[in-house]
């Protein structure tokens, strides 16, 4: 698929009207991916097309049986080293063209699910199997990925779920705790302004040094000359989610 030399921003993908970065050789149409199977536009009318001719019973049992295939598949494709190397230089280039991953470059940048798409989230972890999670964490902690709770010092333990708090907080409030739009990582670096060791030494909850008030985003080097100091009082920080909380 010819990549066009020059992007025009009237040229759209005749599919969703995005940006086009390439055309047909035959058609002449313009499209924002090189593979058609990968453009919104695309999907969106397989998508329609498939829930027409199929009901949903037909279409689990499509699925599973794709999956079952796929994942046999890339099984076989993870054990030959010469793909995997291809595969990471693909990805590695699509990052860089994009001009990174962090920020406004993040596909996922100020996106957030709507109440109802939360609901069936919620729906469908609370009757998910508990038994699937202990052994997604036997696999962890088999492949050396995971360390078992019984082993993980009290800080050890605090410190991973303010991270978790934290990715959280960033994946949903992107806009609010980097409004500017400042790219985070070589220059800028994500700070907890109450500070993590001092949420530690206080016992302080793990939710609230993750919460999103408590993160902001600042130079690399102050922030490592900040190290664990905090550039607000827990005071502060209450009373700051207190006035959120009561909007």
């Amino acid at each position: 698929m010819p990549k066009l030399t020059t992007i025009d921003t009237n040229n759209t993908c005749y599919l969703c009207s995005c940006q086009a970065y390439y055309i047909s050789v035959n058609s002449k149409k313009m499209r924002c991916v090189e593979k058609i199977t990968q453009c919104p536009g695309f999907i969106k009318k397989a998508e329609a097309s498939r829930q027409n001719n199929m009901t949903a019973e037909e279409r689990r049992r499509h699925m599973k049986q794709m999956s079952e295939r796929g994942n046999a598949v890339l099984k076989e494709l993870h054990a030959n080293e010469e793909w995997l190397s291809a595969k990471s230089s693909r990805i590695s280039d699509a990052v860089k063209h994009r001009g990174g991953h962090v920020g406004k470059n993040n596909p996922m940048y100020g996106k957030s699910h709507s109440i109802k798409s939360l609901e069936l989230l919620t729906e469908k972890a609370n009757n998910r199997d508990p038994a699937c999670y202990a052994t997604a964490t036997e696999t962890k902690i088999a492949r050396g990925i995971a360390i078992p709770k019984e082993q993980k010092t009290e800080w050890e333990f605090y410190r991973e779920q303010v991270f978790n708090y934290t990715r959280k907080s960033w994946q949903r409030h992107q806009d609010k705790i980097n409004p500017e739009g400042l790219v985070r990582g070589t220059d800028y670096e994500l700070d907890h302004k109450f500070s993590i060791t001092e949420g530690f030494k206080q016992n302080v909850d793990p939710e609230i040094i993750g919460h999103h008030i408590n993160l902001e985003l600042i130079p690399k080097s102050v922030n490592r000359s900040k190290r664990i100091r905090c550039s607000i009082t827990l005071e502060e920080l209450l009373q700051l989610q207190n006035v959120l909380q009561s909007l």
